[in-house]
C-alpha cells in the first residue's frame, strides 16, 4: 500500500488524497464518514480531500445520504497516461528553451567584436537606453543613426544634442564604460581603454538587475537631465510598456 501510495504522489497527489482514493477503490462506494474510517485520513480533512479528487475528476459523488466513488481502475489509467503524455509533451518543449536561456545568459565580446555586437543589437532596437560615466565615439556614432526611442545619460552630453531625452551626470571622469539596456530584454555593459570591451547578458534575472540599477541612477542627485525629446515620459525609463 505504502507503494501504491509513492506511485500515486507522482501524478500530483497529496498522501491523504492517494489515501482516499485507494480506500474508494477497494470498498467502492462509501459515506465520508467511512471514507475517514477506512482511508486513515481524519474526519475533519475528508471532505476537503474528496473535493480535491472530484476537481481532478478522479472520483463521483451522488445520493442522500452522500456516497462517494471513484472511477474504475481503467479510466483512472487513461487520466493518468494522459497526464504522463502532456508532462512529458511539455518538457519536450520547454527544456531546450532552458538550454537556450543558459547559453545566451552572458556573452563576453571584444575589440571590432563588441561594436558589430553592440551595433547589431542596438540597429535593431525599439528603445535604448544608456547611462555612462562617458560614451565612447563609437557607440555614440552608432546612437546617433538609431531610429529608436533613445535616452542617454552621460558625461559628455554635448555629444547628443537634438536627441531623445539627454540626461548630464554632475561628476565627469575619463574612464569610458556604462550600460546599455536595450528593448528592456536584453543588457549590454561596455568598458573602453584602449580596447573596447562588451558583456552581453539576456538572462531574465541579470537584465532586470540593471533595469532597476539604471532606473535609481537616473532618479538620484547626480543627474540632471537637460533636454527632452518628444513622446518620452519621465516615469518610465525604458520607453516602453506603461
Amino acid at each position: 500500500m505504502k507503494k501504491m501510495i509513492e506511485a500515486l504522489k507522482t501524478f500530483g497527489l497529496s498522501e491523504y488524497e492517494a489515501k482516499v482514493l485507494l480506500a474508494l477503490i477497494a470498498k467502492g462506494e462509501l459515506t465520508a464518514k467511512e471514507v475517514a474510517e477506512f482511508s486513515g485520513v481524519p474526519r475533519t480533512s475528508v471532505y476537503d480531500v474528496i473535493k480535491s479528487l472530484m476537481a481532478k475528476g478522479l472520483v463521483e459523488a451522488y445520493g442522500k445520504p452522500m456516497k462517494f466513488k471513484a472511477l474504475n481502475s481503467d479510466e483512472l489509467m487513461r487520466i493518468f497516461s494522459k497526464k504522463v503524455e502532456e508532462n512529458l509533451r511539455y518538457l519536450r518543449e520547454e527544456l531546450p528553451t532552458i538550454e537556450k536561456a543558459k547559453t545566451e545568459e552572458v556573452n563576453i565580446y571584444r575589440g571590432d567584436l563588441a561594436i558589430d555586437k553592440i551595433s547589431e543589437l542596438l540597429k535593431g532596437a525599439k528603445s535604448v537606453t544608456v547611462v555612462a560615466s562617458y560614451v565612447p565615439e563609437e557607440i555614440a556614432y552608432i546612437l546617433k543613426e538609431l531610429n529608436a526611442d533613445v535616452k542617454v545619460c552621460a558625461s559628455n552630453v554635448e555629444d547628443f544634442e537634438g536627441m531623445g531625452r539627454v540626461f548630464k551626470i554632475k561628476v565627469r571622469t575619463k574612464s569610458k564604460h556604462g550600460i546599455i539596456v536595450v528593448d528592456g530584454r536584453t543588457v549590454v555593459i561596455f568598458f573602453k581603454n584602449g580596447q573596447m570591451f562588451a558583456i552581453v547578458g539576456s538572462g531574465e534575472g541579470f537584465v532586470e538587475f540593471y533595469k532597476m540599477f539604471v532606473e535609481s541612477l537616473l532618479n538620484s542627485e547626480i543627474v540632471e537631465e537637460i533636454m527632452r525629446g518628444e513622446g518620452f515620459e519621465p516615469s518610465n525609463p525604458y520607453g516602453t510598456g506603461p
